[in-house]
């Protein structure tokens, strides 16, 4: 036993020495973020919501009758002028029917024509004359009758548009008010907005209410579109709790189409605020308790300062109280300090 201890206690003391000796110094390097230096802006209070463009109008555009469809003038995206030649059907048959009803009238008005002269010799009774005449105008009815169903054949637009949906091709078997395409009316235009039931009372349909909305698409940079009437639903959604509002604009360029994602910014105030600071959403943070914060540089460290934060804007938040003017938020990079980390 005693040897034992004699061959293992050298050997850990010459371990321990050996690791003492090539202890090694490891330097932390400081974390790389990005901040944003606090700054004033005197703004006006506004939000700002999100809209979607909807046509002024749409009108499906059908024949009155079942038949085979020749021809589909109509594209997509094309603008078709009032009274335009859209889709044809096969016309044969009704051409042959009103050939038929012409043969008809002419040998009714012949028959009319030989009666008289029996008429006026007493030689007939005033019923069979009746008789005639009334096969006559049956004649001409059904003449202007085959007349219409020979020109429903053509199907010409009832109102000038864009050309929305084409759900009609050559050959096809067109049914009665089957729409063979659709026509959008988009010279003017409605934004549709879902506004929150507590901020509804902000969408007054007041002419100076209107005039201080400003709609910008970004599909469009640089454009800003005012509304000239306002329409509120007055039925709310049951389950979000928000109420469909209707902004009417004109469009006289025809930039704006529908399905377009446009913003809608709305003032909640003729003040500015004079104190009014802002970051960017994702800067912020949210605690266990519901409390809000930011990370801040002060002196290359990494420090967690509480705030309040107000209403949003775009992409960013209103920071009510917390920050002050110059202070530096740590915009990205924020998911990998903690207090007091060491930062650049």
């Amino acid at each position: 036993m005693n040897n034992i201890k004699q061959l293992v206690l050298p050997a850990i003391v010459t371990i321990l020495t050996a690791c003492g000796g090539n202890k090694t110094d490891y330097k932390v390097e400081p974390l790389k973020v990005t901040t944003e230096t606090v700054c004033i802006n005197n703004t006006p209070h506004s939000r700002t919501y999100v809209g979607k463009v909807e046509e002024h109008s749409s009108t499906p555009v059908s024949f009155t009758s079942m038949g085979t469809v020749t021809h589909v003038y109509a594209e997509e995206g094309q603008y078709i002028a009032k009274g335009q030649l859209i889709a044809e059907m096969d016309s044969t048959q009704n051409k042959n029917a009103l050939i038929t009803t012409q043969a008809m009238l002419e040998q009714a008005m012949d028959a009319q024509q030989r009666m008289k002269v029996l008429h006026d010799a007493k030689a007939i009774s005033d019923i069979d004359w009746i008789d005639v005449q009334t096969k006559v105008r049956t004649a001409e009815s059904n003449l202007q009758m085959a007349k219409k169903a020979l020109a429903d054949c053509q199907l010409k637009a009832p109102c000038s548009g864009i050309v929305g949906t084409k759900q009609m091709e050559n050959g096809m078997t067109a049914l009665p008010s089957q729409p063979v395409c659709t026509i959008l009316d988009i010279t003017q235009v409605k934004v549709k907005v879902s506004v929150p039931e507590k901020e509804i009372t902000l969408f007054a349909p007041s002419a100076n209410n209107i005039q201080n909305i400003t709609i910008t698409a970004e599909a469009l940079p640089g454009k800003t579109f005012n509304p000239i009437k306002l329409v509120r639903n007055v039925q709310g959604d049951p389950l979000t709790h928000t109420y469909d509002v209707f902004l009417e604009l004109k469009n006289p360029d025809l930039q704006l189409l529908p399905g377009m994602v446009v913003s809608v910014s709305m003032p909640i105030g003729s003040e500015t605020d004079t104190n009014n600071i802002t970051v960017p959403i994702q800067a912020v943070q949210q605690n266990a308790d519901n409390t809000y914060f930011v990370w801040l540089k002060k002196n290359n460290k990494a420090q967690r300062q509480t705030v309040q934060i107000g209403q949003t804007q775009g992409n960013r938040i209103v920071i009510s109280s917390g920050l002050k003017e110059k202070d530096e938020v740590i915009i990205e990079g924020y998911q990998k300090v903690s207090e007091d980390s060491n930062i650049k």
